[in-house]
């Protein structure tokens, strides 16, 4: 992230989340309440091949480290649920928007 009062190198703060899971990256897009950051899953690349991936990750704006990440992977509910190409967020839901999940139906 960067400071909007600090807007140079010298604000920026990131981490990665792959420290926290080897399966955190390859988003698209992401959306902000008060509290948490989230960021929407579309694909891993791992060499040449391309796998759609359901794994939305959130961190926390308080804690903005590898120990203020949580995540789901929204396939372990439906297989069909990977590959969103961008979200919002309303007082109680995050809505992840379907892009392509890799099945050609």
């Amino acid at each position: 992230r960067v400071s909007l009062s600090d807007f140079s190198s010298s604000g920026v703060q990131f981490f990665n989340l792959a420290e926290t899971d080897p399966n955190l990256k390859g988003f698209n897009g992401g959306f902000v309440t008060d509290a948490h950051a989230y960021y929407v899953p579309i694909i891993h690349r791992p060499g040449s091949s391309e796998t759609y991936h359901g794994y939305a990750a959130r961190v926390s704006l308080s804690d903005f480290r590898n120990s203020g990440v949580e995540y789901l992977n929204l396939a372990e509910t439906d297989s069909n649920l990977v590959g969103f190409a961008g979200g919002f967020v309303t007082d109680t839901h995050a809505y992840y928007v379907p892009y392509y999940n890799g099945n050609s139906n």
